[in-house]
């Protein structure tokens, strides 16, 4: 095979449905060895956290498994509708699954983390269309409403909704009546399921705060610090690179691009400050750091970039290596 057609290989839908097959292959393996460890906690402000809502280990891995198939198809809905990285490369969406069974823990069951990232890309498709619309207030309405709805299971989603206030500047979209929107639909998932009995004022409780440090020892302790520096190293590197190249874009382009360098500097910014939610925040992490990797590469898709591609696999291939055998 030439060099050329192996880098479109990467990028095609052969080299995506390979990297699905890989990263499932690798955590239900992970998972028969006893290799992915159990999330606990809750952290919601009137509903349990998602880590509660199946007892059933093999349940969980298989809704786990489905659930972040599904938002590597998101991704690239998102950019065939949006053209977030201005190619149909597939690249990034395949990568996304890689970089989660890179650690077993993080796609062998569900909790928190997939969640979120599924309920973050629900309410960024219809925000990415109220570009220069701030007309589109239900659209605005529907993007709150959906996080306001997770922040009822995990106080982790309340990030995001300065994420999205800050793409409304992003997205020229911002408005009284925007405005109005966005804090009815913060308020409608409360309202309503107080209204019915679901949640009552003695249901609301103080989120309890596990630190990782106390709730990992030693191997997984060590193998999650690793695993979230290389994912910033990345993504952060990466971002920085495709910065230069974005400016050219035209305005749609660099709004949408721009909103997902918002949500990765956030993101990056609560990985660090808010480490007792580590790894609820690694899944969008790991959509954020893909998208740059995947448009880093369709910028720069020379002959032999296949080189690299394989080199950031190798990568999690070792960490994925560390988390089973040692």
């Amino acid at each position: 095979m030439k060099e050329q057609e192996l880098t479109q290989l990467l990028h095609s839908r052969y080299g995506f449905i390979l990297m699905l097959f890989v990263s499932v292959a690798g955590t239900v393996a992970a998972w028969f060895m006893g290799d992915v460890v159990h999330m606990s906690g809750n952290n919601g402000f009137g509903l349990p956290s998602a880590n509660e809502w199946i007892d059933n280990s093999a349940v969980s891995l298989v809704v786990s498994l489905a659930l972040n198939i599904t938002i590597s198809f998101l991704l690239l809905y998102l950019n065939r509708r949006f053209n977030i990285i201005r190619s149909v490369s597939m690249l990034f969406a395949g990568m996304f699954l890689v970089m989660q069974g890179g650690q077993p823990s993080l796609m062998g069951q569900l909790y928190d983390g997939p969640v979120m990232c599924l309920i973050i890309l629900l309410a960024i498709i219809p925000f990415f269309s109220t570009f220069q619309r701030p007309d589109r207030t239900r659209r605005i309405f529907l993007s709150f409403l959906l996080i306001s709805l997770g922040s009822l299971t995990g106080y982790a989603y309340a990030v995001y909704l300065i994420v999205f206030l800050t793409g409304c500047f992003q997205m020229q979209c911002f408005s009284l009546r925007g405005l109005l929107a966005a804090i009815t639909g913060i308020i409608t998932p409360y309202w309503i399921l107080w209204g019915f009995g679901v949640i009552s004022l003695s249901s609301f409780r103080m989120p309890e705060l596990i630190n990782i440090f106390d709730a990992l020892e030693g191997r997984d302790l060590a193998q999650i610090v690793v695993y979230t520096i290389v994912n910033l190293i990345l993504g952060v590197g990466f971002g920085i690179f495709d910065m230069v190249k974005i400016y050219s874009y035209n305005a749609r382009a660099r709004a949408y691009n721009g909103f997902w360098m918002i949500l990765t500097i956030i993101t990056t910014l609560f990985v660090i400050i808010d480490y007792t939610n580590l790894i609820i925040y690694l899944p969008i992490l790991n959509c954020c750091t893909a998208i740059q990797i995947g448009h880093f590469f369709t910028i720069n898709n020379m002959r032999r970039t296949y080189i690299p591609i394989c080199g950031i696999y190798v990568v999690y291939i070792v960490l994925y290596v560390w988390s089973v055998t040692l």
